[in-house]
């Protein structure tokens, strides 16, 4: 492991797999609440390939500090150049990100357009349309579910300090629990993805709750990549529905959409070959646009 400094102090936990004269690089970027860890069974897939892989934890989660800067996609987009100035400044790259990781690499695009041309593949795992939602459904079970969100985001917002106090007592095995920053000795492994939200405050995740949720459809950016993006979405995905993930598909032409059959939103942890399969499909500069694979039509079809 080797930690990237930030302008505004915060340090981001980045693990790197491969020798640095591969001819591209994966950089896997994870969501909200959980660590580099989710990319763990795709690192030794994607190292046979021949593929250098990097990972990191996302500013304030995992072994990753907070840092002054405000929360919000844009800071988490530059995060990422940041990060790619430092492990991989130059060469072809293969981008995947999950959920939030998905929308940190659509904002990385439209704030960091000279990266286009290094760009072979952008592999986004349940991206919405616009924001996220704590209403992602309609009939009786998804109205409870939405409650709950509700009052969970509104308790995060209102009574942080209250709740970070909980979270001090709660046990360290529990995924809410908060305690200080421990720095990992050198060479450790990610935090497992449970510990993602430990030394992340209430008041923080909901900032960035909140910045998330107020995001705006903007596909534009992503055009100018035509062909190089392709879409993964879990046909019973409760967080991010497939039809989201679909209706930004629609204002991509050339991007492909893939729905994949009775996946959840942890579609990277259940299906880990096949996400595997769709990142080095754009690793070789020869590949070639297969029509076998997945075109945006495949929407709600078994894959």
């Amino acid at each position: 492991m080797r930690s990237i400094r930030l302008p505004d102090g915060a340090r981001l936990a980045t693990y790197v797999d491969g020798p640095a004269q591969a001819p591209v690089t994966a950089v896997l970027v994870h969501g909200l609440s959980v660590t580099a860890a989710l990319w763990r069974s795709h690192v030794p897939l994607l190292l046979r390939e021949g593929i250098r892989v990097v990972r990191y934890d996302q500013r304030a989660h995992g072994h990753s500090t907070r840092g002054t800067a405000a929360l919000s996609l844009n800071q988490l987009a530059d995060d990422l150049a940041q990060v790619l100035e430092e492990t991989a400044p130059r060469g072809p790259l293969v981008l995947a990100g999950h959920s939030m990781g998905a929308m940190t690499l659509m904002r990385l695009v439209a704030r960091h357009p000279h990266l286009a041309p290094r760009i072979r593949g952008l592999v986004l795992i349940s991206p919405p349309y616009g924001g996220i939602s704590t209403r992602t459904g309609t009939g009786p079970a998804q109205s409870f579910l939405t409650l709950g969100r509700n009052l969970l985001a509104s308790a995060c917002t209102h009574a942080p300090y209250l709740l970070n106090a909980v979270r001090r007592r709660l046990p360290t095995t529990s995924r809410w629990a908060l305690h200080s920053h421990a720095r990992p000795a050198s060479g450790s492994l990610p935090l497992p993805c449970r510990q993602g939200l430990h030394t992340m405050a209430t008041g923080d995740i909901a900032a960035l709750w909140h910045d998330l949720a107020d995001q705006q459809p903007d596909p534009h950016p992503l055009r100018q990549l035509g062909g190089r993006v392709h879409l993964l979405a879990g046909s019973l995905d409760t967080h991010i529905p497939p039809e989201q993930t679909g209706r930004l598909a629609a204002c991509l032409p050339g991007a492909r959409l893939e729905t994949v059959a009775d996946a959840t939103h942890v579609l990277p942890l259940r299906h880990a070959q096949l996400v595997t399969d769709r990142i080095s499909r754009y690793a070789s500069p020869l590949r070639a646009v297969d029509k076998d694979a997945p075109q945006q039509s495949d929407l709600g079809k078994a894959v």
